[in-house]
């Protein structure tokens, strides 16, 4: 079986924010996705993972990007176990 986590975040203060990327991984501060290439969701502050197999701990982090492409430091991290 597989699940899904719904997350959310604040937008910051700064208005060079263009959009976010999404990583996720099954042990802390490790994600699957290396820097730059985590789940693009554009400027939404909302997104849910899914197709998470069952069984496993997973963590997330967000980062944003600007009009030039840089991407910001990870988030604080956010984790949920899938039933």
């Amino acid at each position: 079986p597989v699940g899904s986590a719904q997350l959310q975040w604040s937008a910051p203060t700064s208005g060079a924010v263009q959009g976010y990327r999404v990583y996720y991984g099954t042990k802390s501060g490790t994600y699957l996705q290396s820097l730059g290439a985590g789940v693009s969701v554009g400027s939404a502050t909302s997104f849910t993972v899914s197709g998470l197999p069952s069984g496993y701990t997973y963590y997330f982090a967000v980062t944003s990007t600007d009009g030039a492409g840089n991407e910001s430091a990870f988030s604080n991290e956010a984790s949920k176990f899938i039933q």
